[in-house]
């Protein structure tokens, strides 16, 4: 992470403190980096494997925010700017290393760096954008047309998630994408 944002033209002083928070940690798959109700100080800078965001209600049934995979960054907001408890859980689908630091550090470091706000606006930019195109996937269009932007967008990675994990994050169930996909198929 230190060498991303070197390259990005952060200030010497920026990169040691970042430096000097930073741990490299290396997750099984199946280990949680935030448990839904659980506060998370930190972000994650996924280096090698894939994470699934994903939430809980309360009755049980499991809806996927999202997956992070390499060269990506994860925490939760509701955590990290309001300090209050995490609400949905981050699993590694894979064997994981990320770079964790704390966000209070990293959050100091963006106000004090103006090479790190350009990094800050232009990746809440990016999230602005993400969450704009998801929401209106779910208003918009068809489950069919869901799965089918899924794939054009995340062809990557359709062989290293499951198809319930698909049909989770596509709002339906495992049934109704195998019909979808099975329709592809015959067309």
């Amino acid at each position: 992470m230190t060498q991303f944002f070197a390259d990005a033209g952060a200030a010497p002083d920026t990169l040691k403190t970042l430096d000097a928070n930073i741990r490299s940690l290396s997750f099984e798959a199946g280990a949680f980096l935030i448990r839904q109700g659980e506060c998370a100080p930190n972000l994650y800078f996924i280096t090698e494997g894939l994470v699934k965001m994903f939430y809980i209600t309360p009755d049980g049934k499991e809806f996927v925010k999202s997956f992070i995979c390499e060269g990506q960054i994860s925490g939760s907001l509701t955590s990290l700017i309001e300090g209050r408890e995490s609400t949905f859980s981050i699993v590694c689908l894979e064997q994981v290393k990320a770079e964790v630091v704390p966000y209070d550090v990293f959050q100091s470091l963006v106000e004090a760096d103006p090479e790190m706000l350009r990094f800050g606006y232009n990746f809440f930019q990016t999230l602005a954008l993400k969450k704009e195109l998801r929401e209106h996937s779910f208003l918009c269009l068809t489950p069919q047309e869901r799965y089918q932007q899924f794939m054009q967008d995340n062809a990557h990675l359709s062989r290293r998630v499951t198809q319930a994990d698909i049909a989770r994050y596509l709002g339906i169930t495992p049934v109704a994408l195998s019909r979808i996909r099975g329709r592809g198929k015959v067309a």
